[in-house]
């Protein structure tokens, strides 16, 4: 098929890319640092299990089950979160318009070639990009594991490979955000440019940003009154302080709003429901102490799923009809 062959060709292109070596070199490097910071700790729950909650700064709020594995895993991906991004934008950014502009769109639209299969073969041809991306991370983890003596679970390593899979198509949605932007815009600088600030803007800045106007909507936090202090005899002779804390069902009603102001302001960003979904694939049960069933786990960011998916098919969408219609002479 023509479609494969335009893939494999742009897949080369794309992994001998300066911008695509450097960023995944700047990746490895991060994700190097990031396990030898959690080297002791890995060490120490070796063998362990517990469920623990997390609350991450993209909006994932849980309960995760945390071994040796999924505690490095899991902060990797939190890591992929800004790099997948800034990956997936940059290898789309200038994937149409660039060779629009050097003339070989028309070398290519010689032979006997459909518009459909090239923009097709080229968003394959960069996937495949994205996925060895993924595939390198898990491999380097993997290794930095059996180096230092960190035991690996089986269990742990399917809940991986799921989130391995998310974490595709959290890349993927970037890499459709690129393409759009490089099918819309005529300059591949222009576009390049736009792409690293929007994939900065909706990982970094727009999370942050969503905290602070909902907190400016929701109010100040109302007043309660402090924990009660008493005097409680735990032996003959012994008297110790006790803190009884008092009831303020007003901060409970303002930190439940805060709450949802944070989760409809995070819906735009796919860092947000990427980050939900990371979660619910280390979701842990704290009854059994143990993973949830992995439907029981996927039921719990279906919707987040539904949403990345929409996010990434609305700009290739875009992207497509748009290079359909172009005038390419």
């Amino acid at each position: 098929m023509r479609e494969i062959a335009i893939a494999l060709k742009e897949f080369y292109v794309a992994v001998r890319s300066k911008r695509f070596i450097g960023i995944l070199v700047f990746y490895l490097l991060f994700v190097f640092l990031m396990n030898y910071a959690l080297r002791d700790e890995m060490l120490k729950s070796a063998g362990q299990i517990a469920v623990v909650p997390v609350s991450t700064i993209f909006g994932g709020r849980g309960e995760i089950i945390q071994t040796s594995v999924s505690l490095s895993i899991f902060t990797n991906l939190e890591t992929l979160t800004v790099f997948g991004a800034l990956i997936g934008a940059t290898l789309g950014a200038d994937s149409i318009n660039r060779e629009i502009e050097e003339g070989t769109i028309k070398v290519l639209l010689s032979h006997p070639i459909y518009r459909d299969q090239i923009i097709n073969g080229k968003f394959l041809g960069n996937a495949l990009a994205l996925a060895l991306v993924v595939f390198i991370g898990y491999v380097f983890s993997i290794a930095y594991f059996l180096i230092v003596g960190v035991p690996i679970d089986d269990v742990s390593m399917v809940r991986a490979i799921l989130a391995a899979v998310f974490t595709l198509i959290y890349m993927l949605t970037f890499l459709s955000l690129g393409t759009m932007l490089s099918a819309l815009l005529k300059k591949p600088e222009t576009s390049m440019i736009l792409a690293i600030v929007l994939a900065l803007f909706l990982t970094l800045i727009y999370p942050a940003t969503a905290e602070v106007i909902a907190g400016k909507i929701v109010g100040e936090q109302p007043y309660c009154p402090p924990p009660e202090i008493r005097h409680q005899e735990v032996a003959p002779g012994r008297v110790v302080p006790v803190s009884i804390p008092s009831t303020c069902p007003a901060f409970e009603e303002w930190q439940n709003r805060l709450e949802i102001w944070k989760k409809r302001l995070k819906f735009l960003s796919p860092a947000s429901h990427y980050s939900y979904l990371t979660v619910a694939s280390f979701a842990g049960d704290e009854f059994v102490n143990d993973y949830l069933p992995i439907g029981e786990a996927l039921a719990l960011a279906l919707n987040n799923l539904a949403t990345l998916l929409v996010q990434f098919l609305l700009p290739f969408s875009i992207a497509y009809a748009k290079f359909m219609t172009s005038d390419l002479r």
